[in-house]
């Protein structure tokens, strides 16, 4: 009797025990029947609620000691579910701010199954206070300005499709990735590791595969927030990052210019707006200057 592919689901937790203990509950009635999940608490200062939670479940926790971040909590709990599964095949890493269908598993292994040349696999996914209209149906990045951008497609029952980058909101890969490709790249932080780590699996020659079947909604900016000073010095120090790494020689000065345009436009609005936007400001001056220190990795001052 052919054996189902086991995979382990990974979520990180960071002070959002509401939305952490909702997807979990949405995953307790998923229809997979090989599969396990390790929740990464990234030091939490408010963890009553989640530790309840589990406790009564057969979800296993992962308690780091300081916040590593959305990839390093990710790669602490892949490291954690080879050590604890030695026949995983797929690692599947989930926001903690889904909601997940009961047949959204399914469809991801099979696809990833499907052909040795598939390096990973991705949802369908819509909002989740909008649950018909698309947040992402596939992605891709316009270079000459340095951005990732989401297709907004209405989610039809078609063939899975090639694309150029897969969110790491719903994210599945066979787990020899991590001897080939390795595990997400820590220097970012928080924003842009999901688009680096496709490049890098898209680099060994392997495929990304967005799949229709399968469907997830998602809490957009439930944890960081929109327009936060934390997501205006991770956004901005981070897109430097990125397209210094991976763009093309001849695009980069393009983008370069751009981007000094873009953000002096974007902290001058800021400043008319007056003093309560001093913050926003700050992050984004800290954000270019902590670039070219090379500082990179989690930025604790001024960013949040």
């Amino acid at each position: 009797m052919k054996r189902t592919p086991s995979v382990c689901i990974i979520i990180v937790n960071y002070n959002n025990a509401s939305d952490t203990i909702e997807c979990l509950e949405s995953l307790e009635k998923v229809n997979y029947p090989n599969y396990e999940v390790i929740v990464v608490d990234n030091c939490s200062s408010e963890r009553e609620e989640l530790d309840t939670y589990l406790s009564k479940s057969r979800y296993r926790l992962l308690q780091l000691e300081e916040n590593l971040g959305f990839a390093g909590g990710n790669n602490a709990g892949i490291k954690l579910a080879i050590e604890a599964f030695p026949e995983l095949d797929y690692l599947l890493l989930l926001n903690n701010d889904t909601i997940v269908d009961p047949d959204f598993l399914g469809p991801l292994v099979e696809e990833c199954a499907s052909s040795p040349d598939i390096g990973g696999c991705c949802s369908h996914i819509n909002y989740y206070d909008r649950p018909e209209e698309t947040w992402y149906s596939g992605g891709g990045i316009r270079w000459l300005i340095g951005t990732p951008f989401h297709k907004e497609d209405v989610r039809q029952e078609r063939d899975a499709t090639d694309e150029g980058f897969l969110t790491g909101c719903v994210f599945l890969f066979p787990v020899h990735l991590i001897e080939e490709v390795g595990y997400l790249p820590e220097d970012y932080f928080l924003y842009f590791e999901d688009v680096a780590y496709s490049l890098e699996i898209k680099k060994a020659n392997y495929r990304l595969r967005y799949v229709p079947q399968s469907l997830v909604y998602h809490k957009v900016q439930a944890t960081t927030g929109y327009r936060s000073p934390l997501s205006n010095y991770y956004g901005t120090r981070n897109n430097l990052l990125f397209m210094s790494r991976y763009s093309k020689k001849t695009i980069y000065p393009i983008f370069f210019v751009y981007f000094i345009v873009k953000n002096a436009v974007k902290y001058v609005l800021y400043f008319l707006k007056g003093k309560e936007f001093y913050s926003i400001r700050e992050a984004i001056v800290c954000a270019f200057i902590d670039y070219f220190r090379r500082a990179m990795g989690k930025r604790v001052q001024k960013a949040n």
